[in-house]
């Protein structure tokens, strides 16, 4: 298996052999955790799929073709519109955990993302879903932006 010597793709290789290694000691036992839900098995799986992105990465070549320049804007503008998103769910996660702290809402445990963050699983879920939530908007505002056309 040859390898391409490029040093980006050596963090994708090391953040996934990370995440495995902390989803095995979570596992063992190694690092304490008291959650009721076991987040060694979400981290071994995340840690194999950023391991395959990287060495898929790693193999393959980079073509030398510049992007244009509608494709250069329509990334800034889904860059930009992704990181508003993000920024607005954090924003409304704050805005829910500081409700939940006042007892002024109770949603009785049905979005585990909007529970009081006292335990690990739910600062998990949470971290989880903030991370769902820019994948989602960044594929969605390019899709959309390509239909649209003219950006």
């Amino acid at each position: 298996m040859k390898l391409i010597n490029n040093k980006r793709y050596l963090v994708f290789v090391m953040l996934g052999l990370v995440n495995i290694l902390i989803g095995l000691a979570e596992m063992l036992k190694i690092i304490p955790y008291s959650g009721k839900a076991t987040p060694g098995v979400s981290m071994i799986g995340s840690g194999i799929f950023v391991l395959a992105i990287g060495l898929y990465l790693s193999r393959t070549r980079e073509s030398k073709a510049m992007p244009d320049e509608r494709t250069k804007k329509r990334d800034m503008k889904v860059h930009s519109g992704a990181l508003g998103i993000v920024l607005a769910y954090v924003t409304l996660l704050a805005l829910m955990d500081g409700l939940w702290s006042s007892n002024t809402i109770n949603l009785g445990g049905f979005f585990l993302i909007f529970n009081h963050p006292g335990d690990m699983s739910v600062l998990f879920s949470r971290y989880m879903s903030i991370i769902f939530v820019a994948i989602v908007s960044v594929v969605v505002l390019t899709v959309y932006l390509d239909k649209k056309g003219d950006v």
